[in-house]
């Protein structure tokens, strides 16, 4: 191939990527699967290695750099990047409309509404179409130049689409989804790192990485809401410039709502304050914005914040209490994580007496302290978290919380890793460590076995010293009769409980080995694509990866997991106890319903829990999946559905109602 045919082939492949990136980020419509897209950036890779000269800035190979910094530059915004001012009350947000209109002399004027992200404003400057630089807000006139980490931010172009103005900075949001940032939280935990508290938090830390792999590695998305600089603007309103927005391939804050009724703007508010827990990123009020350029110039700005817009922020449900001790815990992988116990206080409907320190860095950062007066917070059904000190309230009896240097399960010499977070306590044997093991194992989602709850397997550690979830197999009638409230009938009972869990699936079992970075989705695809533990105890990381939706993360601490010796004992004993599973895809999953379909649920389901639906779609050879598209085939809507809803009505994908979805699963059953 001649170099002439090489350039056209390479920016081909470019114009690909590219294409499918913007289809993946902005319309939430990809056109190809993760492995076809990923053997186009391989393609590229190879032919950029064989001719370096070709390689540009701007090309999709070249979103991470191998080099960390040691520390970020500066970088001085051309136009402030200023703060709302921020209202908490409908009374606040019509004064802040009553001034408006006296500036404007009552002239009609039309609101945009956006949903306030609950992440770390970024600022993106663009050359000609090309990106350059990014910057964090910082004190609003100078932030830190992070360029070579956003760079990995699938959802920042390093080409815009299309006619962009020559000289572009578009400003916006970084942030994660809620399920991406459990899932990552739930991936540190297992590697022995020290999970974020929010996502918030986890966006600021991810961003300021200092090595941009690691950057890489974090679920980070990028929504746009703004413009900085921008010469000659061309728009006339705020939303012909979110409209190119997406044009360019930079995804914009959605849903965008615009109105002329002040009333409407609280209509709105209130709905999306209802709504904002089954959205799949957080967000903490909505963004309030005259749409006109012109009308927001004749408002113009304070010192601190535009006249032209304010932020409605949702009211966070919140209680002082006193925090009377700290518990440190050990994990089912020997992280110790601090836990506040407290003196009960009612916040959300509820008494509260714990609440989560998260980590160590945050006990630091938050300054608490024993007996200190502190502010806790319960959004949704997340744990309460401490989240600020009330220093008046300090007397100077306060003690300081002391990090521990022994595991307090079984006294060995807690370690921290290079470049991890998390102390933990590295003793497998840690007896709280193998308890959690075998609580997890004997939990519903894995081989649920009724009666096995915390408080048994807690006794049956004291009594009979388990050394791993294989020797409950070993126990006897007899056992059980030796604990605590156990008489004949109950006995017996766990034992046939134990007896029954043999018969469960390949894919519980393997959920309930507790492998890190594996859930129940996860287990289920392994044990379909190799049928057996064995086959999986023996796949290479290479075999791993080849399966769909098996990365090398994930095949990484599958890899790990079965080359310890000591998981090699505890499948040798499970086997010679009759716990060897196989499995086969049924018939079902390959000729039913939903076979090679994708279902998307929205809402409460009143027969069966969402995970039960999305199993029995699995078993029926479906894919349940988190997001709307137009590849999407069924979306099952309960009560009060979200915006899954309303987005699978615009894209004309089936809906099917509870009593519907179950009738269709009956013609396979």
């Amino acid at each position: 191939m001649d170099i002439k045919s090489i350039e056209t082939e390479i920016d081909s492949l470019r114009k690909k990527i590219r294409q499918h990136d913007y289809a993946y980020y902005v319309l939430d419509n990809p056109e190809i699967s993760d492995n076809e897209y990923d053997r186009l950036l391989e393609q590229l890779k190879e032919l950029e290695k064989a001719h370096p000269n070709l390689v540009t800035p701007d090309s999709p190979t070249q979103r991470v750099s191998g080099i960390p910094i040691a520390i970020f530059g500066q970088v001085k915004h051309k136009v402030p990047m200023l703060s709302l001012d921020n209202t908490y009350s409908p009374e606040e947000v019509a004064a802040w409309w009553n001034r408006v209109q006296k500036v404007l002399g009552n002239a009609p004027a039309e609101l945009v509404l956006n949903p306030k992200i609950d992440g770390l404003s970024l600022s993106l400057q663009y050359e000609n179409g090309a990106f350059i630089k990014a910057a964090t807000r910082g004190d609003g006139m100078v932030g830190e130049d992070v360029t070579a980490n956003a760079r990995t931010i699938k959802s920042i172009p390093l080409r815009l689409h299309g006619n962009p103005p020559p000289h572009l900075e578009i400003r916006g949001e970084t942030f994660m989804d809620v399920k991406d940032f459990q899932k990552m939280n739930e991936n540190l935990k297992e590697a022995g790192e020290e999970p974020f508290a929010n996502p918030r938090n986890a966006s600021s830390g991810s961003l300021r990485q200092k090595d941009a792999r690691m950057t890489a590695r974090r679920p980070l998305k990028f929504f746009a809401h703004s413009f900085g600089f921008l010469e000659k603007n061309p728009y006339a309103y705020y939303t012909e410039f979110i409209s190119d927005c997406e044009k360019f391939g930079v995804p914009a804050a959605k849903p965008m709502r615009v109105v002329k009724k002040i009333e409407d703007v609280m209509k709105i508010c209130a709905q999306w304050e209802k709504e904002k827990d089954t959205w799949s990123f957080q967000i903490d009020g909505v963004v309030v914005r005259l749409n006109s350029f012109a009308q927001q110039k004749e408002l113009g700005f304070t010192a601190k914040s535009p006249r032209w817009a304010i932020a409605y922020k949702f009211p966070a449900t919140q209680a002082t209490t006193k925090l009377l001790d700290v518990v440190h815990s050990v994990g089912r992988t020997g992280v110790i994580t601090p836990a506040a116990v407290l003196e009960p206080v009612e916040c959300g409907g509820v008494t509260i007496s714990n609440a989560t320190l998260h980590n160590y860095d945050e006990v630091q950062r938050l300054g608490v302290k024993i007996g200190d007066t502190v502010l806790i917070e319960r959004a949704g059904e997340v744990i309460p978290k401490v989240v600020k000190v009330i220093n008046t309230k300090r007397t100077g009896d306060e003690r300081d919380i002391i990090t521990p240097k022994k595991c307090p399960a079984c006294d060995a010499t807690l370690v921290k890793e290079e470049g991890m977070v998390a102390i933990r306590c590295p003793n497998e044997e840690c007896p709280v460590q193998v308890e959690r093991s075998i609580i997890h194992f004997a939990s519903r989602d894995a081989m649920d076995i009724e009666g096995m709850g915390e408080a048994v397997v807690r006794q049956l550690m004291e009594s009979h010293g388990l050394k791993d979830v294989a020797d409950i197999y070993a126990l006897k009638k007899e056992d059980f009769l030796k604990l605590e409230l156990f008489k004949n009938k109950r006995a017996q009972n766990l034992v046939v409980a134990i007896a029954k869990s043999k018969n469960q699936t390949l894919d519980k079992l393997i959920y309930g080995l507790g492998i890190a970075n594996i859930g129940e989705k996860a287990a289920y695809t392994l044990a379909m694509e190799l049928g057996s533990v064995e086959a999986l105890s023996k796949a290479s990381y290479e075999d791993l990866q080849r399966i769909n939706e098996i990365g090398p993360i994930v095949a990484g601490s599958i890899r790990e997991f079965f080359d310890k010796p000591r998981v090699a004992e505890t499948i040798r004993k499970l086997k010679k106890h009759g716990v060897d599973p196989k499995m086969e895809r049924p018939a079902a999953a390959k000729e039913g319903v939903f076979a090679g379909k994708s279902v998307v649920f929205t809402g409460e389901l009143k027969q069966m829990s969402r995970s039960e639906a999305e199993k029995l779609v699995r078993s029926l050879g479906g894919r349940d999946s988190s997001s709307v598209s137009k590849k999407t085939d069924f979306v099952v809507v309960g009560e009060n559905p979200g915006s899954k809803y309303e987005k699978a009505k615009e894209l004309g994908v089936r809906i099917l109602n509870e009593e519907a979805f179950l009738q269709l699963s009956k013609n396979v059953i």
